[in-house]
C-alpha cells in the first residue's frame, strides 16, 4: 500500500481514537496508532529531505541527510548546504505534532520562541557570545499560484571572536505533516551575499516539498 495512503488512513483513526472515551483499551490503541502514524510521517520526511535538489541558490549539499529521529523522536531529518562560508540547514520534522497547519498560528509562534532560545543556551554553554535575537516577523510569499508563510527572525552573535549572523525561517506543510525550518549562519562580512541568496533558497525547499507531496497525491489517485 502506498505509504502516503496509509499515512492518511492512520492519521484519521488516530484522530477518531482520541474522540473516544478514555479506556485501557483506548488508551493503548491510541498509543499504537501515534507510534504507526510517526513511523509513517518519519518515512516520508525522510524521502522528502534526500528529494530536494543537490544544488539551490548556489549552495550545494554534499553530504546525506543526516538522521536525528534516532536520537530524539519527532527531530526529523536535516540536510546541509554550503557556499564559501555561508551555510543554509533545512530541517525536515513534525516535533511529534500531527497537525500541522499551513499558515502561522500561535503554537508555531511558540515553536519559533523554542528555536531561538536555542541561541541562548548555545551562549549559556560559552560557544556563542553577544547573542542578540530580532523579533520575528512573517512573511507571505505565492509562487505557481501557491501561497506559502513563514516566520523569520534574525540573530547575531560572536563564536571564537569571530562576528556572525543567522536567518532563522520557519513555516510547515501540512501535508507532509511537516514542519519545515532553515536556518541560514554566515560572518558578517557575508550578510550582502546570504542576503541574495536566502529569497530564493527559501522558496525553492518550500516549493520542492509542496511538490513532493502532490505527486504523494497523484500516486495514491492512480492506484
Amino acid at each position: 500500500m502506498n505509504k502516503a495512503f496509509k499515512l492518511f488512513g492512520l492519521t484519521v483513526a488516530l484522530a477518531g481514537c482520541a474522540a473516544a472515551p478514555e479506556t485501557a483499551k483506548t488508551a493503548a490503541v491510541r498509543l499504537s496508532l501515534t507510534d504507526r502514524v510517526q513511523a509513517a510521517v518519519v518515512e516520508t520526511q525522510q524521502k522528502a529531505a534526500a528529494g530536494l535538489p543537490d544544488e539551490i541558490a548556489g549552495m550545494k549539499s554534499v553530504e546525506p541527510v543526516a538522521d536525528r529521529e534516532k536520537n530524539q523522536r519527532g527531530a526529523g531529518f536535516t540536510r546541509v548546504y554550503t557556499a564559501d562560508d555561508i551555510v543554509a540547514t533545512v530541517f525536515v520534522y513534525n516535533n511529534q505534532t500531527f497537525g500541522v497547519p499551513a499558515e502561522i498560528t500561535p503554537d508555531m509562534e511558540t515553536l519559533m520562541e523554542k528555536h531561538l532560545q536555542e541561541f541562548q543556551a548555545m551562549q549559556d554553554s560559552g560557544l556563542y557570545a553577544n547573542v542578540k535575537v530580532g523579533t520575528p516577523k512573517t512573511r507571505t510569499f505565492r509562487w505557481r499560484g501557491v501561497s506559502y508563510q513563514v516566520l523569520e527572525s534574525d540573530v547575531k552573535f560572536t563564536q571564537r571572536d569571530e562576528d556572525k549572523a543567522s536567518l532563522l525561517v520557519l513555516g510547515a506543510n501540512p501535508d507532509l505533516m511537516t514542519f519545515v525550518r532553515i536556518r541560514y549562519t554566515y560572518p558578517k562580512s557575508q550578510q550582502a551575499a546570504a542576503a541574495k541568496k536566502q529569497p530564493v533558497f527559501t522558496r525553492t525547499v518550500f516549493v520542492a516539498l509542496h511538490d513532493f507531496a502532490e505527486a504523494q497525491k497523484t500516486s495514491v489517485a492512480e492506484q
